[in-house]
């Protein structure tokens, strides 16, 4: 089921006041009565309202569960010189590998709701504002009196190539088991639930042992915090590592196709059901119990950032998930998803649709079988 924008913020308003008028929802959004009635209609129709007094139900969606940043790139005009200044701009955007990938689900068209956790300041207010004009359901997210809106500071060459990083995210902890017992129920009404693994050891253990008749998704991050799945991978439907992380969980160098396959049977040995591991501009490596292989885009990318490549993927892969196409097909999407992301300078790419993914992959891939 597709929900709108538009339709995304009367479902929040109307979960705040059940009893709201359509009259104050064209106040509040800013749009005429009979729009709101319209899209009232619709969403009755969709049967996300039922009855009068717009009782909301609870549709089945994906959650997303991890990381929402503030992101700082300092992108520099040439090529990095390491321990100078080097000329160039900042550009502060919203970020965060769950939050990320959320946005490009709704880019694609698809509902889901963000857990994750921001503080009570500056940063935290623009992160909800910028969430819930992409149309994301943030009732769940946490807000931290304590600590601060995580922040994360990537330094870019000119060549859109990450060169360093440094993230503050400590607010993550707010995501803790007993909280995510608390939204129990919301959870368990997932269709799909994807995790980053910048939550603690213990939530990642909860979501895992308590949410595993549900297909979970993994982005593992990075390599040290890969390894905190190391214990789960039997409740894992799908992880998306690149070769590094592979290597740093699987304990096999990933120097070439051999060890490629080899890393795949250890991680389906281990109770793993699929694995798309990332190799850069070499494209992606795809395994499951019954097919492997690797695919390529023969298509010429400007790369103007690449770090939001990853989080374009994991939607695109859970968004081919829901369509049920197979493995290999699921790869291709991937693979033209992040193709499609680092030619945009933003972390994520607005122009990423469904629509555009599949032109691309019956130009590049579907005519040449």
């Amino acid at each position: 089921m597709n929900i709108t924008r538009r339709e995304s913020e009367i479902i929040k308003e109307i979960s705040h006041d059940p009893m709201i008028s359509q009259l104050e929802l064209s106040k509040k959004l800013n749009i005429s009565r009979s729009s709101v009635a319209i899209h009232i209609m619709n969403l009755g129709k969709k049967g996300v309202i039922k009855g009068r007094g717009y009782i909301l139900t609870e549709p089945s969606s994906i959650t997303v569960i991890g990381g929402a940043n503030i992101d700082i790139h300092g992108i520099s005009n040439a090529k990095i010189k390491n321990g100078d200044s080097n000329p160039g701009k900042l550009k502060i955007t919203p970020g965060g590998v769950a939050r990320n990938i959320a946005e490009n689900l709704r880019n694609l068209s698809l509902s889901c709701k963000l857990i994750s956790a921001v503080g009570e300041d500056s940063h935290g207010e623009f992160l909800l504002k910028q969430i819930d004009h992409a149309g994301i359901d943030s009732r769940y997210i946490v807000k931290d009196q304590l600590r601060p809106t995580s922040t994360y500071m990537s330094v870019v060459d000119s060549t859109g190539e990450m060169i360093n990083a440094v993230s503050d995210m400590e607010i993550i902890s707010a995501i803790t088991p007993s909280y995510l017992e608390s939204i129990k129920d919301i959870i368990l009404r997932s269709e799909i639930i994807v995790i980053d693994t910048n939550i603690s050891e213990a939530s990642l253990g909860y979501i895992f042992n308590t949410f595993n008749k549900i297909p979970i998704f993994v982005d593992p991050v990075s390599t040290k915090k890969a390894k905190k799945i190391s214990a789960y991978l039997d409740k894992i439907h799908t992880l998306k590592p690149n070769l590094s992380e592979a290597e740093a969980i699987s304990g096999i160098s990933m120097n070439n196709k051999k060890n490629l396959q080899l890393a795949a049977d250890w991680f389906h040995r281990k109770g793993l059901k699929r694995i798309f591991i990332s190799m850069g501009k070499k494209g992606i490596y795809f395994s499951n119990a019954s097919e492997s292989g690797s695919v390529s885009l023969n298509k010429k990318i400007e790369i103007k950032n690449v770090s939001g490549a990853g989080d374009a993927s994991m939607a695109a892969l859970v968004s081919a998930f829901k369509k049920n196409y197979g493995i290999k097909k699921s790869a291709y999407q991937a693979l033209i998803a992040a193709s499609l992301a680092v030619e945009n300078k933003s972390t994520v790419n607005p122009l990423l649709t469904t629509k555009k993914i599949t032109r691309i992959y019956n130009e590049f891939v579907s005519k040449k079988k």
